[in-house]
């Protein structure tokens, strides 16, 4: 995965919810070092079926800030938490039942 803008990475994220569903209070958005392992294994998101995604940023500033505009400005669930360093990937994924935010 390339590291990308925060632009960029937000236009990836609004566009792939706009042709995922489209509500953004349906959809979580965070950031972690190992987004395989936070959506697969900690949110349970099904790798097939569901829709998700995740980009890298250029650091872990840039990645918070991501997140901290679509939980604030676009209204999704997520948390601010602690930064680390190793917070370079954000990630998304359409909230469903089987789901765990």
């Amino acid at each position: 995965m390339t590291a990308k803008s925060r632009s960029q990475i937000i236009g990836e994220i609004e566009d792939y919810i706009d042709k995922n569903g489209g509500n953004f209070g349906q959809w979580f958005v965070g950031c972690t070092g190992a987004p395989k392992a936070m959506l697969f294994s900690q949110h349970g998101v099904k790798q097939s079926g569901d829709a998700w995604i995740a980009r890298q940023a250029k650091d872990d500033l840039d990645a918070h800030d991501v997140v901290e505009y679509f939980v604030a400005t676009k209204r999704t669930k997520g948390r601010a938490k602690e930064r680390r360093d190793t917070d370079l990937y954000v990630y998304a994924f359409k909230v469903k039942s089987h789901t765990r935010i």
